[in-house]
């Protein structure tokens, strides 16, 4: 997990600079960290999804899973939670191929070789996929997953959390700067 601080000092310049009152610095920072939250849930779903090379952002969205809890003094505190768990080779742009050996899966960055596994189409429609046996028997059958932790973690480390405090920043000052304009929540 990772963890940001910021620094009270920079809350506490501009609280002056604009002569806001504590109850809407309070304000606009929780509406400025919901925002931000939301910011980075999309950014991380579109980027990863063309990162990953998934045929919907879907994929990743449902994995996205955003948590507010109420801190001290009135301030919120925001987790992302992602699910990096392996995904069905199904929600990946490319082509399953038969092999000698059994099964492939070739297409974008994520790539993988399934040894005993064949190639259908889950339920008779839909693209091609890749599925083994869960047994010996006939059936059941599982479709294969490929991993996407590693590329994730990277993708979301160097590219979503390097925008982080530049969001926060941005939407907190324009929130404070229009609450004492307008004095709202004084």
């Amino acid at each position: 997990m990772l963890h940001f601080d910021l620094e009270p000092i920079g809350f506490e310049r501009l609280q002056h600079e604009l002569g806001a009152s504590d109850r809407q610095v309070r304000l606009a920072f929780n509406r400025a960290l919901n925002r931000t939250v939301s910011r980075l849930r999309m950014l991380s779903s579109k980027g990863l999804q063309s990162e990953l090379g998934l045929r919907r952002a879907a994929a990743m969205r449902r994995r996205l899973k955003s948590i507010r809890v109420r801190g001290a003094g009135g301030m919120t505190e925001a987790r992302l939670w992602y699910g990096l768990n392996d995904l069905p080779v199904s929600e990946f742009k490319g082509r399953a191929r038969r092999t000698a050996q059994g099964a492939s899966f070739q297409g974008g960055p994520v790539r993988g070789d399934f040894p005993g596994a064949f190639v259908a189409k889950p339920g008779g429609a839909g693209r091609r996929t890749i599925f083994s046996r869960v047994k010996a028997a006939r059936l059941p059958i599982s479709e294969e997953t490929l991993a996407i932790k590693d590329k994730a973690d990277t993708f979301v480390e160097d590219q979503v959390f390097d925008q982080l405090e530049d969001i926060l920043w941005r939407e907190f000052r324009r929130d404070l700067e229009a609450r004492t304009l307008y004095s709202v929540g004084g």
